[in-house]
């Protein structure tokens, strides 16, 4: 109900004390006036990638991953070899990739049990599971979280995987 150019005044609460702010209302494309807020906020967070030979989006989801088990207070993990591949969007899509069934097999190779796999590739994956291998497939970022967690509380065997029924 206020018109656009507006003058009004704010009170801002941080850290224990208030101030007054004031701001000037801006044109809305929905009629009358709006006024934004933009928050931000300062990181002492450097993150450096060791991405010498990777190409390709494929790694997003796992570099997402690695990022959120660095900062955060939980060992992803838990001390267990999982792979996965996977593109990441910014709304947490985990997306197809290409050269799934090698990439199954040099998790494997190199010790994984565990491979998180988009479910948009389960048709690469049926019948090319190596022998030892869990593929677990996730839609979102969530969907990996939630099945991380399910590793780390032993519940392997209710997570979605990629099978001939399935896909």
């Amino acid at each position: 109900a206020i018109p656009a150019g507006t003058a009004v005044t704010l009170t801002v609460g941080r850290g224990g004390a208030t101030q007054q702010v004031e701001l000037v209302t801006s044109k809305s494309d929905a009629g009358g006036s709006m006024l934004g807020v933009t928050l931000t906020f300062a990181t002492p967070l450097t993150i450096k990638y060791g991405v010498e030979g990777i190409g390709g989006s494929s790694a997003g989801m796992m570099f997402t991953l690695g990022i959120i088990d660095k900062v955060g207070p939980t060992d992803l993990a838990a001390g267990k070899v999982i792979a996965g591949t996977g593109t990441i969007s910014a709304d947490g899509t985990v997306g197809a990739i290409g050269g799934i069934r090698q990439k199954m097999i040099a998790a494997k190779r190199d010790g994984a049990a565990y491979f998180l796999a988009p479910v948009s590739n389960c048709s690469d994956v049926v019948g090319n599971v190596p022998k030892g291998l869990q593929v677990i497939e996730v839609s979102t970022l969530d969907d990996a979280l939630n099945a991380l967690a399910k590793l780390r509380a032993g519940q392997a065997a209710k997570l979605p995987t990629c099978t001939a029924t399935s896909h």
